[in-house]
């Protein structure tokens, strides 16, 4: 079997984080309406992901964080977006580069 010289996983991996990478900056701008409810999964050992020390022990491989009502401060740049959730009723900060990303859903949209 013939290696892929094209390399089309790594275009494919790319285009799909950059659509990630536009829809976070539209709701940084704009907000969530509706029902939409992003569900991003990160691998959370990934070099640069800054996570509180008791998540990163509770989830040592990955992590899948839900976009939806409660967070606060979205930021997004072009290596990595950082937002405020609410975990057991306390504000952490989290810092995800788009590598780190292994999947990306919103269930409102078909």
């Amino acid at each position: 079997m013939e290696k892929d010289h094209i390399g089309y996983d790594t275009v494919m991996d790319n285009a799909l984080r950059n659509a990630v990478r536009e829809v976070l900056v539209r709701i940084a701008e704009n907000g969530l309406f509706g029902n939409h409810q992003l569900y991003i999964t990160f691998l959370t050992d990934h070099k640069g992901v800054e996570i509180p020390i008791y998540l990163r022990d509770q989830y040592p491989d990955e992590l899948t964080i839900v976009i939806q009502h409660q967070f606060w401060d979205l930021e997004v740049n072009e290596k990595d977006f950082s937002v405020y959730l609410s975990f057991n009723k306390t504000r952490e900060q989290l810092r995800v580069p788009f590598e780190a990303l292994t999947s990306f859903a919103d269930p409102s949209v078909k």
